[in-house]
């Protein structure tokens, strides 16, 4: 999985005559924050904007003595290829209702560095993000959305808050 980009296109509906369809990079963890992404795609379909979305799960390199003492780096990468298809299954399962179409993208590597380059590399027209976290909660765990903020170049990031309202972005 290293690096590699390996897609799978769950639907194929066109966007329809003369209309150009966002592309949403929509980063998926096991957080339910990572969902907040998802609502806002069903948001702009609901207002009648044509959506595609591209549903990123970036597997971050095992490194850990304890973790590669037992398992070898391809049972690692196995399993977190394995965790990334469900987590994206998942997340797809609300756009696949609303007819939405999505492909399934799988990265390895630094997560904030992955999802900008998964975006400019698939055409995206913006990464859609959960809001950054308040300060305490930033001391207490890493924070991707500010990481993918301050490292942003050339596609807008969206902001949204727990509904899937834009609160921000760049």
């Amino acid at each position: 999985m290293k690096g590699d980009i390996m897609t799978d296109k769950a639907t194929d509906a066109p966007a329809g005559p003369g209309t150009t369809a966002m592309r949403l990079l929509i980063p998926i963890d096991a957080t339910e924050r990572s969902r907040w992404g998802v609502r806002y795609a069903l948001r702009q379909h609901q207002v009648g904007k044509p959506v595609q979305a591209c549903l990123l799960f970036v597997a971050e390199p095992a490194t850990s003595l304890e973790l590669l003492r037992f398992r070898t780096h391809d049972e690692i990468a196995r399993f977190q290829a394995e965790s990334g298809q469900y987590l994206i299954e998942d997340a797809a399962d609300p756009l696949l209702r609303a007819g939405i179409p999505y492909e399934a993208v799988l990265r390895e590597g630094e997560v904030a560095f992955q999802i900008l380059d998964a975006a400019e590399q698939l055409g995206c027209s913006s990464v859609v993000l959960p809001q950054p976290q308040p300060r305490l909660a930033r001391l207490l765990c890493r924070d991707v959305a500010n990481e993918v903020l301050s490292q942003a170049r050339g596609v807008p990031v969206v902001t949204v808050d727990a509904e899937g309202i834009p609160v921000g972005g760049r």
